[in-house]
């Protein structure tokens, strides 16, 4: 009987946890980081302060799990992504799969607007703008780093697996996603995306391949 209502109350735990995040992310959105208390975060979720600090210590760590959460929908968060380090693929049928999660994760109208948001008030809070890269590209980055170390074998030291996976992301996002913040750009088709990637994977096939032959052994 216990445990019955012992697991009972776990995924109602969770679902408020989600709750107080749906509520948080829905208010970063529309009125920003600074304008955005935790006062505000209770009311839209319709929980007490109380229960959102039980489950968020800070706004910061609030904001944090936003951008966590909405990278593990496109199983882009560290964990998910560190999957591909034990991958028995090839390293261009990883870097395919991963990249076209990404591009897709670019296309998200939440997500174009979050970055709109950030770059709105980077320079005058530019505390939000680390805290949305710490939790969104820069944790993306250094996954990716760590697979290009495993597939070199170690060969790559981890400062040029660092620069290559700076550059896989930075082929992917090209200047489809600068226009796309500008809304000059129309959502690319699936076969686009994955022609997109095709081109980006390519191009980083052979910087890590000339960088892993000019490594040290």
């Amino acid at each position: 009987m216990n445990a019955s209502v012992s697991r009972a109350g776990r995924p109602k735990s969770e679902a408020k946890r989600r709750q107080i995040l749906h509520a948080a992310s829905e208010l970063f959105l529309n009125e920003g980081f600074a304008n955005t208390s935790m006062d505000k975060v209770a009311k839209a979720s319709g929980v007490s302060k109380q229960t959102v600090y039980s489950h968020f210590e800070s706004k910061d760590s609030l904001y944090t799990a936003a951008i966590e959460n909405k990278c593990l929908a496109y199983q882009l968060d560290p964990a998910r992504l560190s999957q591909h380090n034990g991958c028995q693929l090839p390293l261009e049928d990883c870097l395919q799969t991963i990249g076209v999660q990404f591009v897709k994760l670019f296309h998200d109208e939440e997500v174009i607007a979050m970055y709109r948001v950030v770059i709105a008030e980077a320079n005058n809070n530019p505390h939000v703008a680390e805290l949305f890269y710490n939790a969104g590209p820069k944790a993306s980055i250094y996954v990716l780093a760590g697979m290009f170390e495993t597939f070199s074998n170690n060969r790559l030291s981890h400062a040029d697996a660092l620069a290559l996976a700076i550059d896989y992301f930075s082929l992917l996002k090209g200047e489809f996603h600068i226009r796309t913040l500008f809304g000059l750009a129309s959502p690319l088709s699936g076969e686009q995306i994955e022609e997109k990637v095709r081109t980006a994977v390519a191009k980083t096939l052979l910087l890590f391949n000339h960088a892993a032959g000019n490594s040290k052994t």
